[in-house]
Formats: C-alpha cells, sequence, structure tokens
C-alpha cells in the first residue's frame, strides 16, 4: 500500500494530492472564476464610473505640481494659483513641492486618458503584487496561478479582499497613491538587485508620502542599510530643491507650504478629528489634547522599545513590518486609504497560518480585511452609530453626526479603533509567532573573478 505522509496532504501541498482530492479541483476552479469575475467586474466598475471616480487628489498633486513646474507659488497666500488647473473646492491639499517632477506631466495632459491609465496601474499593481507576496513569501509559483487548487483560489481570494476594501476603494476613487507606495515598499525587497532602483524607489516612498516612515527608515538604518537610507536621503534633498530651478522661491515656497499643513490641522478644518473624524487612522479623537499627547508618547515608547529590542538582528519580519506600519499610522496623519500598505503583510500571516492549521489565528487576522470589505452602511455607520450611543462617550471622543446625509447619529471615530486593534493584534503576533516570515534587501551581485588555481 502507498503511504502518504501528512505533509503531502496539507492544505496548500497540491504535489501530494490524492486522487479523491483532484474532484475537488473543480470546486476550487468554480470558487476561483467566481471570484475573479467579482474582481473584474469591481476592476471595471472603477474604469467606467466617471460620475463616482473623480480622482480629485491625484488633480490636486498635478495641479500643485504643475503649478510649480510654471515657476508660480501654489500655495494658500498666493490664492490665484490655488488648484492651478483644476478646482475642486475650498479644501487644500497637501502637496509636497518636492514632488513636482512626478506629477506636473499629468497637469499638462489631463483628460479621461491620463485617468484611466492612473486606474488601470494601480489595478495592475494589485493583481501582482498580491501574485508577487505569495511567491516570494509563501512558496507559491507562478504557474500555481493558472492552475486550477486551492493556491490558485486563495490568490483570488486574496485579490478578493484587496479590491474590495474600503481603503482601495477610496484610494482609487479620489486618486491617491498607496497602492502605488505600498508596491514600491515591497518591491525594495523582493525586486532586482539593482542598488539605484532601490535608491530611487525609497527617494520616492519619502517624496510622495514621507508620514509613511518614522517607522520604516530608522529599521532600514539600524539594521545596517545605512548606505541606502543616506543616498536615498541625498537623491530626496535633490528632488525638494527642484522647484528652484523653475523660478520658484525656495524659501518662500516651503514656509508657505509648512504654514497650510498647520493650517489645515486646527480645529474647523476638514483634517481635525471635530469635522471629520470617521476616516482618520491616527491618535487624535480625543476632546482633552493631553490624552492625545500621553497616547502618543506611549506610542513612541514602544516605537523605541521596538528599536531596542531589534537592534542586534539585520532582518525584518513580516510581524515587525506590520507592527511598525500600524504605529506609524497612529503616531502621525493617516486616512484609512493608507492602510493599504498592510495588506500583504496580512495576506503572509493568512497563508502561514493556514498552513500550519492555526485556524484561530488565521480567524482573527482575517477579521480585519473583511471588515472593510463589509457594506459601508455596517461598517462605517451602523456599528460606530450603535458604540457611539454610549452615554456620555461624546463628552470624551469626538463623534460624528448625520454621517454623509445618512440620518445616523453619534457615530465613532471607526478607523482610528479600527488601528488601534489592528496595532494591539499586531503585537500579540509580533511576540508570538514563533516562524515569522524574514525580509531581506538582496546585495547586488559581486561580479564573479576566474581564480587562478
Amino acid at each position: 500500500m502507498r503511504h502518504t505522509s501528512p505533509k503531502a496532504e496539507s492544505l496548500f501541498c497540491p504535489n501530494g494530492v490524492r486522487s479523491e482530492m483532484k474532484k475537488s479541483q473543480w470546486l476550487f476552479l468554480l470558487a476561483s472564476v467566481l471570484l475573479f469575475l467579482f474582481s473584474f467586474w469591481k476592476s471595471a466598475f472603477y474604469l467606467l464610473s466617471p460620475s463616482k471616480i473623480d480622482l480629485c487628489d491625484l488633480a490636486a498633486y498635478s495641479s500643485i505640481s504643475l503649478a510649480l513646474f510654471e515657476g508660480n507659488n501654489p500655495f494658500p497666500d498666493h490664492p490665484e494659483f490655488l488648484f492651478y488647473v483644476f478646482h475642486w473646492g475650498e479644501s487644500v491639499p497637501i502637496v509636497y513641492p518636492g514632488q513636482m517632477l512626478f506629477f506636473f506631466l499629468p497637469g499638462y495632459l489631463w483628460g479621461a486618458a491620463v485617468q484611466i491609465v492612473f486606474l488601470v496601474l494601480n489595478l495592475l499593481i494589485i493583481y501582482y503584487l498580491t501574485g508577487l507576496t505569495l511567491v516570494k513569501a509563501c512558496g507559491f509559483q507562478w504557474r500555481d496561478f493558472w492552475t486550477p487548487g486551492r493556491k490558485q483560489f486563495f490568490y483570488m481570494l486574496c485579490v478578493f479582499l484587496f479590491l474590495y476594501s474600503r481603503s482601495t476603494r477610496i484610494a482609487l476613487m479620489i486618486g491617491q497613491i498607496p497602492i502605488i507606495l505600498a508596491f514600491c515598499i515591497f518591491f525594495m525587497f523582493w525586486g532586482p538587485t539593482s542598488r539605484i532602483l532601490r535608491i530611487f524607489l525609497f527617494a520616492f516612498i519619502a517624496l510622495a508620502k514621507y508620514s509613511l516612515l518614522p517607522v520604516f527608515a530608522p529599521l532600514l538604518f539600524f539594521k545596517g542599510h545605512w548606505k541606502l537610507c543616506i543616498a536615498a536621503f541625498c537623491v530626496f534633498i535633490f528632488f525638494s530643491i527642484t522647484p528652484v530651478f523653475c523660478g520658484n522661491n525656495l524659501v518662500e515656497v516651503y514656509s508657505e507650504y509648512f504654514h497650510t499643513i498647520q493650517i489645515i490641522f486646527q480645529p474647523g478644518n476638514i483634517n481635525h478629528y471635530a469635522i471629520a473624524p470617521y476616516d482618520m487612522c491616527h491618535l487624535g479623537f480625543f476632546k482633552i489634547p493631553i490624552i492625545n499627547h500621553l497616547l502618543k508618547a506611549v506610542t513612541v515608547c514602544v516605537i523605541l522599545w521596538l528599536f531596542w529590542r531589534e537592534r542586534k538582528t539585520k532582518d525584518i519580519s513580516d510581524t515587525l513590518l506590520l507592527l511598525g506600519a500600524c504605529l506609524t499610522m497612529l503616531i502621525s496623519y493617516h486616512r484609512h486609504y493608507d492602510l493599504v500598505i498592510v495588506y500583504p503583510l496580512l495576506f503572509i500571516r493568512l497563508f502561514a497560518f493556514a498552513r500550519n492549521k492555526q485556524w484561530v489565528l488565521f480567524c482573527i487576522t482575517a477579521l480585519f480585511p473583511v471588515f472593510l470589505c463589509l457594506p459601508l452602511s455596517i461598517s462605517f455607520v451602523v456599528i460606530p452609530s450603535w458604540l457611539g450611543g454610549i452615554p456620555g462617550l461624546g463628552n470624551v471622543i469626538y463623534l460624528y453626526d448625520n454621517i454623509w446625509n445618512t440620518g445616523y447619529l453619534h457615530v465613532v471615530p471607526t478607523m482610528a479603533l479600527f488601528t488601534i486593534a489592528l496595532t494591539l493584534w499586531s503585537l500579540y503576533l509580533y511576540l508570538h509567532v514563533k516562524e515569522p516570515y524574514r525580509f531581506e534587501i538582496p546585495a547586488p551581485r559581486k561580479p564573479e573573478t576566474d581564480s587562478k588555481e
């Protein structure tokens, strides 16, 4: 009698699939096809819904960059150039001037074609980054995505969760770029060994959203990648001063840029919890400022402890990167579309727990991406409004009434609470997962030399 080892019969090992399991491949194929159709429909929705996809933030990136490229100061002290190409109301975009060379061209070419290119690029990244994550961190082969079975189903499930999450939807609808930045972060580990490419990717992340780096950059620096950090910082400085080559006064541009940042976080502005508490992730929802400052101080202490604990290791585990991303969300301004950067890390954990049959850990981890895929009325309105009904809660934290004209009152800051819960769960995983995946930045290959015997 032929003996089949338990390992060969494991959940994600098709090489050892028994004859009766081959029959189940049709079920997996059907489930995968259904998930693909749902994902394809959602992709088509993004491309064919101009009334709901306004890409206003991408327009802000482009208009501010184009104004700088033409030698005009686009910030509030010069209202004649505010939203130089497009007019999106009274909100003020947070656009770092150093991004000018990356976004001025879409300002010149702005139209349906540019919007379609942006959406298609993001959708391709979602499919590719999900596959790259499974190949590099979970032992998949690229051919597994075309072969009916458990691995194909798991890939399509991850794509489905990625595409249908609230964070992804908002990022695509308003033209934010965290999906592109997520690709840059993971491609630094899984891309070619080109040092120049890695430096450029790191510098682009800093230019596009430097608020993502308070934990990630020091981790790389203190784990021995200080040359990469310094080189990327030099590239960052170079792009930051490029507006001067177009006739801008750097002192004036940056002083007004930072003045703009100060204004938009003050009470009464849309980036303050008193106005829009429903989709911001960072700590700041307590009405007593000292409580927010204390919580951020505690978070910074946890980050410093993390640096001290990791000081003697060179690699970066997936649980450490997940925890670092969550802590970053708490200490600096972020909205929930920035959470897309944690999706590949959640997929790594979900696969590892499924492979090891740790179903309790699998289910708890799965709650986070599934929550973001729930209908908006449930995850952002009904449940938060029910929680906000606790007597006296509105005296302590900022609540939101009549959210999106739904009539629901006392809605709690949903995504801030979600991010805190994800941070605590990430801390638990960081401390208790025994076999995490290890990220390593590949070193450039040294040229082979003929040795003389």
